[in-house]
């Protein structure tokens, strides 16, 4: 398939506007070649970001111009199922992240279902932390560190785990970015996934990351973000430490979840999660949980208090039979 029949194929099927037989020849392309599903994909967290930002009338080449796309939020993710629907053995094949100008190609579904491992958080719970959150980005595996928060009783229902939760409290300004606003609070973990590891991550493998935030407002009110962020890196954790968040581009594949909240009557659950796939050569996560205030004030520091984290889950997949290495593209 050369590149213009592949542009007009997407670009009727993001459309609605693709015959049954452009379709059966999409899905071909889709389960047969790498570099189809990976521009499939690419064009898929476009148009979901077109759509949040409303901007369906711009095309792909003025958006980039205008912005780089963010990286894939939970509801992004799926947004592409709410157009034409192709078979589901290639709907399957186009899940998967764009980031960093990396694509992966994703899972087919005729493989066996895969193995899931829960990865050992430190502190996942909030149990044993002290009340107040050690400030500044991690040095060290298993610990939860960053801008103002702590730990506080949690009275909320079932289904929860243990007693505490993570209370977020105030943002910061990053050391490494003075002159940025502070607008976000940003708590974060790292793991160390080399345990883990045999030789290289075989296959489809994937790490997916899931948390439950909570907004305790009584009445509505400004509009705060809740997003959770997973990245994976190679090396040490001392390579992106002191340049963070200048050394994110630095990571070799990265996903995210989001949701929005303006608050209400009650309390209102966000459950969030993202997985990506794993490159061969990951060796540690970072998990960053954020609330964000969009709408505050430019040179003033974003304050929260009624907004919570609890529930963090890391779960690794490998596949339960053997798959051929994923080709970087």
């Amino acid at each position: 398939m050369n590149p213009e029949r592949l542009e007009h194929l997407l670009r009727q099927y993001f459309d609605a506007d693709i015959t049954d037989a452009e379709t059966a020849e999409l899905e071909v392309a889709l389960q047969t070649r790498p570099e189809v599903r990976a521009r499939f994909w690419k064009e898929a967290h476009l148009q979901g970001a077109l759509r949040e930002w409303g901007l369906e009338g711009r095309g792909a080449r003025e958006l980039q111009v205008l912005m780089p796309p963010p990286a894939p939020s939970r509801r992004e993710k799926f947004l592409w199922r709410s157009w034409h629907p192709l078979a589901p053995a290639a709907a399957g094949i186009v899940f998967g992240i764009f980031c960093a100008s990396v694509a992966w190609a994703a899972v087919s579904p005729r493989s066996a279902p895969p193995i899931a491992r829960t990865v050992p958080l430190g502190e996942n719970g909030f149990e044993s932390i002290a009340r107040r959150l050690p400030a500044g980005f991690p040095s060290k595996f298993g610990v939860w560190s960053g801008d103002p928060a702590c730990t506080v009783a949690d009275s909320s229902p079932p289904p929860r785990q243990g007693k505490q939760r993570l209370q977020l409290l105030q943002a910061d300004r990053e050391p490494a970015l003075p002159n940025w606003g502070a607008h976000s609070c940003d708590v974060y973990q790292l793991v160390d996934l080399r345990p883990l590891k045999q030789a290289e991550w075989a296959g489809e493998t994937s790490l997916e990351l899931s948390v439950r935030f909570l907004d305790t407002r009584s009445a509505p009110g400004e509009r705060i973000s809740f997003r959770c962020r997973l990245h994976v890196f190679a090396g040490h954790p001392e390579t992106i430490s002191t340049e963070w968040p200048r050394s994110e581009r630095e990571a070799l594949a990265s996903g995210s979840g989001a949701s929005e909240s303006l608050g209400g009557p009650t309390a209102i659950v966000h459950q969030l999660s993202t997985r990506i796939l794993l490159p061969p050569k990951a060796d540690f996560a970072l998990i960053q949980l954020i609330a964000h205030k969009p709408t505050n004030p430019a040179g003033t520091v974003a304050t929260f208090g009624s907004q919570y984290a609890d529930d963090i889950q890391l779960t690794l997949y490998t596949p339960s039979t053997p798959a051929p290495r994923l080709s970087r593209k």
